[in-house]
């Protein structure tokens, strides 16, 4: 498990989104503080020029009758406008008015206007001065940006304090609960319901997402779960095929099929032991193809290997099924084991062996030839006192007189004269 501390996603998110609306309201307050200072500029200009365009007529004709009292009057009125500070006005006679705080002459801005003569003419009676009082436009332009900054940033705190509520209640709440219960939950509850505690709405969000995932999957574990005992049995089943395949490659011969010696040697004690304890008889045929080293030597080893499959396919059709059983000894060597059969009986299956591999084994070599070939068969039956090896000694005794003898015939040995049958 990571040492790197605890951030809950919506701890994360408040924070980006917090700097996300200071961010925002440093942007629209901005821009709104540049609005707000052409429309007020815009409109302190035009306030201005409302006053003189007021107060020109009646000045106009104050000095045309030269009635001073009401040039003073109609500056007085003008200087009841906050925004101008000093008023000159001049007379075309050389006569000056003023009013207002002569300081801000050199300070403030300066509009000029022309007093025209109360009569149809181009000819100006005297020039009207307003000084304007640049301090009452920054005192309300600052006074604007701060009422501006407080209204976004109130919004901006509303905004944020909404959006926090919102991340705790439908993010941190249900993700800290599945992280506890994720983290809480052991082997033998993996089947165990989720829930969560989400807020009652008809939206489907990725926690609704992520909730149905845990149920899809707590479903697929319960139904493993019931499907254990079958699934075992299934690989049990499966297990013991595997395990009588390799039983049943480890005592059968590749190239022929038949059992190898192995088995052979495992197998033959308990029809030796089954035959004395019943008093059963059993017999064996040891066999031996004719010449097969001259066959691998002249035509190969792939020529003698079908000689092989051939051989025992042919000896294989002369049995009884689930009763007798042949075993590849060594090399061109067969032995038939005949439970439940007597010296001539075995002695006759080994007459029709000998007869089928001479007249109907055929083997196709390379040339497009056949080849033919004849085997030689040992028949011995057990004895009281026999074992594997006297038994498996006697037959090979009997195989060896019918390879001596001429090959192609089967050579019995009991406790009788041999008797030889040829075809």
């Amino acid at each position: 498990m990571t040492s790197t501390p605890l951030q809950p996603i919506a701890s994360i998110l408040i924070k980006r989104v917090f700097k996300w609306v200071i961010l925002c309201v440093i942007c629209f307050s901005s821009i709104q503080v540049w609005l707000n200072y052409n429309s007020i500029e815009k409109n302190f200009n035009a306030t201005i020029n409302d006053v003189a365009n007021t107060h020109l007529p009646l000045l106009s004709v104050a000095i045309w009758d030269i009635e001073p009292q009401t040039i003073q009057k109609q500056i007085a009125l003008m200087l009841k406008n906050t925004a101008i500070g000093f008023v000159t006005i001049k007379a075309s006679t050389g006569q000056e008015f003023s009013g207002g705080n002569a300081s801000l002459s050199t300070t403030g801005k300066h509009m000029v206007f022309n007093i025209p003569a109360p009569i149809q003419t181009d000819a100006a009676v005297g020039t009207m001065d307003l000084v304007v009082d640049r301090s009452i436009l920054q005192q309300e332009l600052i006074q604007n940006f701060v009422i501006v900054l407080i209204e976004v940033f109130l919004l901006a705190v509303l905004i944020l304090f909404a959006v926090v509520a919102i991340l705790r209640r439908d993010l941190e709440r249900p993700m800290r609960q599945l992280a506890t219960y994720v983290k809480n939950i052991q082997a033998d509850q993996l089947s165990q319901q989720l829930d969560l505690d989400l807020p009652h709405t008809q939206s489907y969000s990725e926690i609704n997402l992520v909730l149905d995932g845990f149920h899809t999957m707590q479903k697929s574990i319960q139904e493993h779960i019931r499907n254990q005992d079958a699934l075992v049995l299934e690989r049990t089943m499966q297990l013991e095929k595997a395990m009588e395949s390799l039983k049943l490659l480890s005592i059968t011969d590749g190239l022929t099929g038949c059992y190898n010696r192995l088995l052979f040697n495992e197998r033959l004690p308990g029809e030796i032991y089954r035959s004395t304890r019943y008093e059963r008889d059993l017999s064996i045929i040891f066999c031996d193809i004719d010449y097969f080293k001259k066959v691998n030597d002249k035509y190969g080893h792939s020529v003698g290997d079908k000689v092989l499959i051939a051989f025992a396919q042919c000896i294989k059709s002369e049995l009884r099924a689930e009763i007798d059983w042949i075993v590849r000894y060594g090399g061109e060597e067969f032995i038939v084991v005949l439970p439940e059969t007597s010296l001539k009986s075995a002695i006759d299956a080994a007459q029709r062996m000998c007869i089928n591999v001479k007249e109907k084994l055929e083997v196709l070599i390379a040339n497009g030839e056949t080849l033919k070939i004849t085997a030689s068969f040992g028949v011995a039956q057990k004895n009281s006192k026999d074992n594997l090896d006297s038994l498996v000694e006697r037959a090979d005794q009997c195989l060896y007189i019918a390879k001596t003898g001429g090959r192609n015939q089967v050579q019995p040995k009991n406790h009788s004269p041999f008797l030889a049958y040829s075809k």
